[in-house]
């Protein structure tokens, strides 16, 4: 849960703080919005930073403490407010109304997850059966230009990775009504929708758009890029043309525009036009100014490729080190126990404490109960000796985990629900060894250790 979280939580923030900064720099030079590999870049990073966070989680225990050095500002996920609260209830009802919201959050996410990806599947099947069924066009010798009275507009398909069966659709409903000037001018703007390869890139973006469906953010990264790559192909018609001729690709647009207006359905592939009047208002306007990009292409791609990099490196160890804050972390709770032995919350103390597993009742609770993240070290109080190392402590399994330490001053001591331990039956310790590490095992409502003492 923890987990998915980071990625949850990490997708919304990594997504905000992209469009914030795309968006500033947008005010700064208008022509940036012409630039589509800044916003395809930007939409992956909201996927890629997340996923390199969680990757990074699952190192070993002492990479992630490094990590959690290197970024000591961040505020670990068990501290947050809401999964505080969830804990909380967790610990006083057995499962707590709070941990029933997050995971049917998180299940609410992957079902859309499920469901987005469904749908551009789908409409991918659909492209392949349009275009398996459509005509050839036979204009200007084109062979790869289809004719198929199922679109609306006409668009560009490229199937992954297979250029030479790329094809150009263009729709029934353009016969008579679009001059032979015009087509063509459309057939420039498809062909360089082909020679950029925006249908495959755009492919991934989809498919990353699926993974961050729930972020408004990520959409807006998305819009723009499909409009930015639609302006690049404008460029491509007009490039040498005078303010006359311009203004002739701009009325077919209008024209495009029109001809779709009774038909809105859209397919995951480029299109010609849309029935998002806003973008196309926007792109009649570049193409009456004339306007051009203000990148110089591999100086400013070789630029962003170096910015990308070390911001994927940055977000994912900071998001790792949010995910794994162990003894370092700074932000701690009213109940927050940082110790030699052990940092964490205190979320049950000894005595007569609520039962977690029977709502209402109470029990007697023979040690304390410090919760914090799967994997968090836990170290020798003092010199000893490891009487037990095991996962059936006394016949069973309810304890999951268990070590058992006898100090110098005649203490035995009790570590139970451990994900791991590193030593074994027998086996000397010295004070400030770890011995074992945070987990969930045996009967446990979340991940801590249970702590006993005996003397006598």
């Amino acid at each position: 849960m923890t987990l998915l979280w980071t990625f949850l939580l990490g997708l919304m923030g990594v997504s905000a703080v992209l469009f914030c900064v795309t968006f500033l720099l947008r005010l700064v030079d208008p022509r940036i919005e012409q630039w589509p590999a800044l916003w395809g870049a930007s939409l992956m990073l909201c996927v890629i930073i997340p996923a390199l966070a969680l990757l990074w989680s699952f190192l070993p225990q002492g990479i992630t403490v490094v990590t959690s050095e290197v970024f000591p500002i961040h505020m670990p996920l068990e501290a947050m407010p809401f999964t505080t609260f969830a804990q909380d209830a967790s610990a006083e009802t057995g499962f707590g109304f709070g941990r029933v919201l997050m995971m049917g959050f998180a299940g609410l996410y992957v079902v859309g997850v499920i469901w987005t990806l469904g749908q551009l599947c789908w409409g991918r099947h659909r492209i392949r059966t349009i275009i398996a069924q459509a005509e050839s066009a036979e204009i200007a010798g084109q062979a790869d230009v289809l004719v198929s009275p199922d679109v609306a507009s006409p668009f560009a398909y490229t199937p992954f990775g297979a250029r030479d069966r790329s094809r150009i659709v263009i729709p029934e409903s353009y016969r008579g009504k679009v001059s032979y000037d015009s087509l063509l001018d459309v057939l420039v703007h498809e062909r360089e929708h082909l020679t950029r390869r925006d249908d495959e890139f755009g492919l991934i973006l989809r498919v990353c758009l699926c993974l961050c469906w729930i972020s408004p953010f990520a959409h807006g990264l998305f819009g723009t890029w499909s409009q930015s790559t639609e302006m690049r192909c404008d460029m491509a018609v007009t490039r040498h043309r005078n303010p006359q001729m311009r203004k002739a690709y701009a009325d077919t647009l209008v024209q495009a525009f029109h001809i779709a207006a009774g038909r809105v359905r859209q397919y995951p592939a480029a299109s010609f036009s849309t029935h998002r009047i806003r973008n196309e208002h926007m792109r009649i306007k570049h193409i009456m100014n004339g306007t051009r990009p203000s990148y110089k292409r591999k100086r400013d791609s070789l630029c962003l490729g170096i910015a990308a990099s070390l911001l994927t490196v940055t977000g994912a160890l900071t998001l790792s080190a949010t995910a794994t804050a162990g003894p370092k972390a700074e932000a701690k709770s009213a109940n927050w126990v940082s110790s030699d032995i052990v940092s964490g919350r205190l979320t049950s103390k000894f005595g007569l404490a609520p039962d977690p597993f029977e709502k209402g009742k109470t029990r007697d609770h023979y040690g304390i109960d410090i919760a914090a993240p799967t994997g968090t070290p836990i170290y020798a109080p003092m010199d000893g000796k490891v009487l037990a190392a095991t996962d059936n402590f006394k016949g069973k399994t309810k304890y999951g985990n268990v070590v058992v330490l006898k100090t110098e001053n005649g203490v035995k001591t009790l570590f139970t629900h451990l994900d791991a331990y590193n030593v074994k039956e027998g086996q000397l310790v010295k004070k400030g060894e770890q011995i074992a590490t945070v987990g969930n095992t045996g009967k446990s409502t979340g991940p801590h250790v249970h702590i006993e003492t005996y003397k006598d």
